[in-house]
């Protein structure tokens, strides 16, 4: 487990990077054309520098990722069983 601590404390940019890439996916993505998603990447990457100089001002940055993260697959896990729960307004 230091030896985790270690790489996040010596390259948080990469970690929260990583991290919001991950959000992204799983909560916001949408099918985009290669140009239109790399854009999207680049920009988050921009966004993530205001992100890691909180995270080295001290605030847990990372770690509120991490719940996000946590929170949004187990939402992506429960959507598709309320779609099958619900009776079809089809009928």
């Amino acid at each position: 487990m230091t030896i985790i601590q270690q790489w996040m404390d010596t390259y948080p940019f990469y970690f929260i990077l990583v991290l919001a890439i991950i959000l992204y996916e799983l909560g916001f993505s949408r099918k985009l054309p290669i140009l239109k998603k790399l854009a999207t990447y680049v920009l988050l990457a921009i966004g993530c520098i205001p992100l890691t100089i909180l995270k080295v001002l001290g605030l847990p940055i990372i770690g509120a990722m991490i719940v996000a993260a946590v929170i949004l697959f187990l939402a992506r896990l429960r959507r598709p069983m309320n779609l099958r729960d619900e009776p079809s307004s089809h009928e």
